[in-house]
C-alpha cells in the first residue's frame, strides 16, 4: 500500500509541474502526501477550517497566555475594493486606527511556541512535503511534539499518558512565523479595535479567567 501511495504522490508531483498554478493541482499533491504520511505513520497536517482568514501580508500575531490558556491576536483579511495593484497598505503594532482583527482562544493550553519559518523557508519545514502550505490554520496528526511532551512527563510517577487523545496540535502559518499550540480545543471571535486594544482585553481575559 505505502508503494501505491507513494506513486500517487509522484503523479501529483508531475501534474502540478504541468500545471503549477492549479490549486486541484496542489490539492492533490497535499492530499497524496497526507494519505503517504498516515500510512508511514509520520506526522501531517490537515487545514483546520475556522471559518476567518488573516492578512496574509502582515498579520501580526501576538500571544497572550498563562500555561493553561492562550490568546493569539491578528490582523483580519480585509478586502479593498479600491486596490489596483499600484500600491500597498502599511501597518503598524502602533496603529491608533481600529481596524478588523480576529482573535483566537485556546482552551485547556498545554504549551505554545511562535516563531520561525517565515514563509520564504516554510518548504525547509518538515511538514511542508506533509500536507502543509501557507497563510491558514492546521491541525497536526500523529503529533511528534505532543508525543515528546508525553515523553517528558513519564518521569512523574502519576503520569497518565494519552496526551494525544486529549490535546490538539494546532499549526497557524504567517507571513513571517508560525504559531503552535497544544490545547483541547480553539474558538475565535472577530472584532474591530486597534492591537493595542485588543491584547489589552486580552490579558484582562487571562487573569480573570
Amino acid at each position: 500500500m505505502s508503494r501505491d501511495l507513494e506513486r500517487a504522490v509522484k503523479r501529483a508531483q508531475k501534474r502540478l509541474a504541468q500545471d503549477y498554478g492549479s490549486i486541484d493541482a496542489w490539492a492533490n499533491l497535499h492530499s497524496a502526501e497526507r494519505q503517504l504520511a498516515a500510512a508511514r505513520h509520520q506526522a501531517w497536517a490537515e487545514p483546520l477550517d475556522l471559518g476567518v482568514m488573516w492578512d496574509a501580508g502582515a498579520p501580526l500575531p501576538h500571544v497572550v497566555s498563562n500555561g493553561s490558556s492562550a490568546l493569539l491576536v491578528c490582523h483580519a483579511a480585509v478586502v479593498d475594493p479600491h486596490w489596483d495593484g499600484t500600491y500597498v497598505n502599511v501597518v503598524s503594532p502602533t496603529d491608533q486606527t481600529p481596524t478588523d482583527m480576529l482573535e483566537f482562544t485556546f482552551a485547556g493550553c498545554h504549551a505554545v511556541k511562535i516563531g520561525g519559518p517565515n514563509d520564504e523557508a516554510l518548504h525547509g519545514h518538515p511538514l511542508y512535503s506533509r500536507g502543509l502550505d501557507g497563510y491558514r490554520p492546521y491541525l497536526i496528526y500523529n503529533s511528534e511534539w505532543i508525543a515528546e511532551q508525553d515523553a517528558i512527563s513519564t518521569v512523574h510517577e502519576r503520569h497518565l499518558g494519552g496526551r494525544h487523545e486529549r490535546l490538539n496540535h494546532y499549526f497557524f502559518v504567517f507571513h513571517d512565523e508560525v504559531f503552535e499550540a497544544l490545547a483541547q480545543s480553539v474558538s475565535v471571535r472577530a472584532i474591530r479595535a486597534t492591537l493595542a486594544e485588543c491584547l489589552a482585553s486580552a490579558a484582562q481575559a487571562i487573569v480573570y479567567e
